[in-house]
C-alpha cells in the first residue's frame, strides 16, 4: 500500500517553499551610491569613489554601476558630489529601487554585486557553452536588470569573472554531465564543466539554487522574490547525475526546456534535437523503439501499419541484410550534410544509438530454427539478442562509438539463459508488471495474485514480483541497463494513472539495482491530468534517485503552489485521495486495465462531492488566470470519473434535484471537453479519434465511460474484463 503523507509533512514542507520570498522595490540589481556593496549608502561610498577617480584604486575594488549616481555612463567628479548631497539628506539618486521593476533586488557573489562580474569563455567553448552562458545572461538579467557581459579574452577582464571550463582532463572525475561550481577566495566564480552538458546543468544549477528560477513542464519559469541572493566565498558544489540516461516523455517538455530538467534523451525523431547548444541527445536515433518492421522495407518508404503487429523471423538472412542496409542509410543520411540532404547530425552528440528492437506485438516467428533458439535459451528474448549481437559485429568497425539499443520487451522481458548482449547493446526493460504497487514490495502483488487481465511470460498473472526478477536477471547479464516505465493510463487519457506517490520508491529501487538509465513514457495528456507534474517528478528524480522523501514532497508541493496557485493544497489532498482509492484496488497495468481496475468505483462514488468541492477551492483560491485555467482543465478528469461513478445513483435512480445537478455538471464538463479538444483515448489522439460513442450534445446524458471503446471493434476491442 502506498504511504499517505500527513498533513503535519505538507505544513513542514510549505516552509521550505518560500526560502527566496521577501518585499522587492529593484530598478537596477543593485543599490545606486553602494559602491562597497555593503547594502547601504554611507560616506564610506563617498570615499571610495574618490580613491578610484583619484586613481589610488582598481576597477575590481568598486562597483562601478552603482558609483555612476548621475547615470551617464562614466565615474566622474560629478558622481561625488551628488552622491555627497544624497549622504547629507540635501539630494535624492534618481530612480534608487522605487519602482519595482524586478523581483531581485540584488545578486551577490562573495558580497559583491554581480553588475562587476564578467562571464568568461574558453577559445574553444562549443555551442553547448555558448548556449549555457547566453542562458545565464538571460535569466540573471530578467531577475534583477544585470546585463552581463561575455568575453574570450580573460585578459581583459577588470573586474571579477564568472568562468566556463571544461574538465577535459576529468580531474574532478565529472565525466560527460557532471559539474563544479565554486567561488575562489579572489571572489571569482568559476563552473567546471563535464565535456558535453555539464555548463548546461552548471548553469541551472546557480539559477535554481541561488538566484530562486524554477523550470516547470508547459514551459513555465518562474521566479521567487528576493532582497538579495548571495553565493558564499568559498562556497564548491559537485555533483555528477547517477544515471546516465533520463528521459521524460511527457508532451510537455521541449528542446528548450529540456536541459532545464536536467534531462538528456533522445526520444526517435522527436528529442534527438540536431542543436548541440541545447546540450546534445543520449538515446536512440530515428526509431526509439520498435524498429524491425523497418528493416523489411526500403528506406525512406512508410511502412504498413499491419507490419507492426507482427515481428520478422531473427534466424533469417533476409531479415539481417534487411537490417544492415535500412539502418547504413539511415545512418548516413542523418549524418550527411544539410547540403547533401542530410540531416547534419553528429554521431555521439545528437545521438549515441541505434535502434534494433522488436515490434510493439507478441506475434514472434515460430518457424523450426526460432523455436529451437528459444528452447535452448528459455526466452524469446534469446533471438533478439543474438540478432542484435550480430548488428554489433557487422555495424560498430564503420561507426567507431555508435551503440545498438534494444528493448527487452513483451515474451522477451525473460532474460536468455546462455547469451550475453554485447558490451556495446544497451537494454532496455520494459515493465510489464504491475503499476499499482511499488517494486520494491513485491509481496503485494504476491498477497493479490497479480493481475488476471494480463498474462506474463511465462503463462502467470503479470505482477511485480516476476518482473523484478526478470529486471535483476538482466543486470547480472549487462551493465548497461535502462528501464522503460510506463506512468501513463494509455486506453484512457481522462484516467491518469494514479502513481505519482510510486515514483519516488520506484526510482530509488531501480537505481540501487544498477539500472543507468530510465525513459518515462508518458502521454500527451498534460494539460489536463497531472502528467506535467509526473514528468517533472520523474525528471527530478532521474537525476537524484536517492533523495530523501522529505525533499520529494517539498517538490511535489512546490510544483502544484507555482503551477495551480493558493489551492494547491486542495490539490494535493485530491491526488491523495485518488491514490488511496487506487490502493483499494489489487494488481492492474496502466497499458490495459479500465479505470475500475485502476480506481475503487465505490470510493469515488462515495467521495466524488467532496474532490470536486476541493477543484472549486482550488480554482477560486488561485490568483493568476493561467493557474485558474490550468485548475479548471485538471479537474475535468476528476469530474469523468465522478459523475461516472455516481451516474446510476444520481441520474439512474436519483432523485428531480440530483438528476437536474448532474446535468448541470454533465453538460458543463461536456462543454470544456470540446472547448480544449480533449482526448478521452486512446493514445493521444484529438477527440473523438477512438471515442466511438462521443456524445453529439450535452443533451445526451450517459454513463461518461461510455465515451470510449464501447462497442468498439477492431484492435482494442474490449471483451468483459480483457482486450481482444
Amino acid at each position: 500500500m502506498k504511504k499517505l503523507i500527513s498533513l503535519f509533512l505538507i505544513l513542514c514542507m510549505t516552509v521550505s517553499l518560500f526560502t527566496f520570498a521577501a518585499p522587492s522595490n529593484a530598478t537596477y540589481g543593485y543599490l545606486l551610491g553602494d559602491a562597497n556593496d555593503d547594502g547601504a549608502v554611507s560616506l564610506k561610498d563617498v570615499l571610495l569613489i574618490r580613491k578610484y577617480v583619484a586613481g589610488v584604486i582598481e576597477e575590481k575594488e568598486i562597483g562601478l554601476l552603482a558609483s555612476d549616481t548621475d547615470i551617464d555612463g562614466d565615474v566622474t567628479l560629478k558622481d561625488i558630489l551628488k552622491l555627497r548631497k544624497y549622504v547629507a539628506g540635501v539630494a535624492d539618486l534618481e530612480g534608487n529601487n522605487i519602482d519595482g521593476r524586478y523581483k531581485v533586488d540584488t545578486i551577490t557573489i562573495a558580497d559583491k554585486n554581480i553588475s562587476r562580474y564578467t562571464i568568461v569563455l574558453p577559445e574553444d567553448a562549443d555551442e553547448c557553452m555558448v548556449y549555457s552562458a547566453s542562458e545565464l545572461v538571460k535569466f540573471v538579467k530578467m531577475a534583477c536588470g544585470i546585463a552581463l557581459s561575455t568575453t574570450k579574452d580573460a585578459s581583459s577582464v577588470r573586474g571579477y569573472k564568472i568562468e566556463y571550463k571544461a574538465d577535459a582532463e576529468n580531474v574532478y572525475d565529472l565525466g560527460k554531465e557532471g559539474y563544479r561550481m565554486a567561488v575562489e577566495e579572489n571572489g571569482d566564480m568559476s563552473f567546471t564543466c563535464g565535456t558535453e552538458r555539464g555548463a548546461l546543468y552548471a548553469t541551472y544549477y546557480f539559477l535554481e539554487e541561488f538566484v530562486g528560477w524554477r523550470f516547470l513542464f508547459d514551459d513555465v519559469d518562474y521566479l521567487y522574490e528576493a532582497e538579495n541572493v548571495n553565493v558564499d566565498a568559498n562556497f564548491e558544489e559537485i555533483d555528477v547525475p547517477v544515471l546516465e540516461y533520463r528521459t521524460p516523455s511527457q508532451s510537455g517538455i521541449t528542446s528548450y526546456n529540456f536541459a532545464k530538467l536536467r534531462s538528456n534523451g533522445a526520444d526517435g525523431a522527436v528529442y534527438a534535437s540536431p542543436y548541440n547548444k541545447y546540450g546534445g541527445a543520449l538515446g536512440t536515433l530515428w526509431e526509439h523503439a520498435h524498429s524491425y518492421a523497418s528493416f523489411m522495407y526500403p528506406f525512406g518508404e512508410k511502412v504498413p501499419d499491419f507490419e507492426w503487429l507482427t515481428q520478422p523471423c531473427l534466424t533469417s538472412e533476409e531479415t539481417f541484410e534487411g537490417c544492415i542496409d535500412y539502418s547504413t542509410k539511415l545512418l548516413e543520411n542523418r549524418m550527411a550534410p544539410h547540403s547533401e540532404g542530410g540531416w547534419g547530425r553528429q554521431l555521439g552528440i545528437d545521438f549515441t544509438h541505434i535502434s534494433v528492437s522488436p515490434n510493439d506485438n507478441t506475434d514472434f516467428c515460430d518457424c523450426t530454427n526460432c523455436k529451437k533458439i528459444y528452447e535452448i535459451e528459455g526466452s524469446i528474448a534469446g533471438t533478439v539478442f543474438r540478432f542484435s549481437n550480430r548488428v554489433c559485429e557487422e555495424l560498430l568497425p564503420k561507426y567507431p562509438g555508435l551503440q545498438v539499443y534494444t528493448v527487452a520487451y513483451w515474451d522477451a522481458r525473460n532474460p536468455p539463459k546462455y547469451t550475453r548482449p554485447s558490451d556495446d547493446i544497451t537494454v532496455t526493460f520494459c515493465v510489464g508488471g504491475c503499476n499499482n504497487h511499488m517494486y520494491d514490495d513485491v509481496e503485494a502483488c504476491v498477497e493479490n495474485g497479480g493481475n488476471p487481465r494480463l498474462q506474463s511470460p511465462s503463462g502467470a498473472n503479470s505482477s511485480n514480483e516476476e518482473d523484478m526478477r526478470f529486471l535483476k536477471g538482466w543486470a547480472e547479464l549487462t551493465n548497461n541497463l535502462w528501464v522503460w516505465y510506463y506512468s501513463a493510463n494509455f486506453c484512457y487519457h481522462a484516467a491518469p494513472a494514479p502513481n505519482l506517490f510510486n515514483i519516488y520508491n520506484d526510482f530509488k529501487y531501480l537505481a540501487s539495482l544498477g539500472v543507468s538509465g530510465i525513459y518515462n513514457e508518458g502521454s500527451s495528456t498534460g494539460k489536463y491530468s497531472f502528467e506535467y507534474l509526473c514528468g517533472y517528478m520523474s525528471a527530478k528524480m532521474m537525476w537524484d534517485p536517492f533523495m530523501s522523501e522529505e525533499e520529494y514532497n517539498a517538490l511535489f508541493n512546490e510544483y502544484l503552489m507555482i503551477y495551480y496557485g493558493d489551492g494547491w493544497e486542495y490539490l494535493r489532498e485530491y491526488i491523495e485521495m485518488s491514490d488511496y482509492a487506487s490502493d483499494l484496488q489489487g494488481c492492474w497495468t496502466n497499458n490495459f486495465d479500465r479505470p475500475w481496475n485502476m480506481y475503487n468505483k465505490d470510493y469515488f462514488t462515495e467521495h466524488y462531492e467532496e474532490m470536486h468541492q476541493l477543484f472549486v477551492n482550488a480554482y477560486e483560491a488561485a490568483k493568476e488566470p493561467a493557474q485558474k485555467t490550468r485548475v479548471e482543465r485538471t479537474s475535468l478528469h476528476c469530474e469523468w470519473l465522478g459523475l461516472s461513478a455516481t451516474y446510476e445513483r444520481d441520474y439512474v435512480n436519483g432523485s428531480d434535484e440530483s438528476k437536474a445537478e448532474y446535468a448541470a455538471r454533465y453538460k458543463h464538463m461536456w462543454e470544456k471537453y470540446n472547448e480544449y479538444n480533449m482526448a478521452i483515448g486512446p493514445y493521444g489522439s484529438d477527440y473523438p479519434h477512438g471515442c466511438n460513442n462521443y456524445p453529439t450534445s450535452a443533451s445526451d446524458i450517459r454513463d461518461p465511460m461510455t465515451w470510449v471503446f464501447e462497442d468498439f471493434s477492431g484492435y482494442w476491442e474490449w471483451s468483459g474484463d480483457h482486450w481482444v
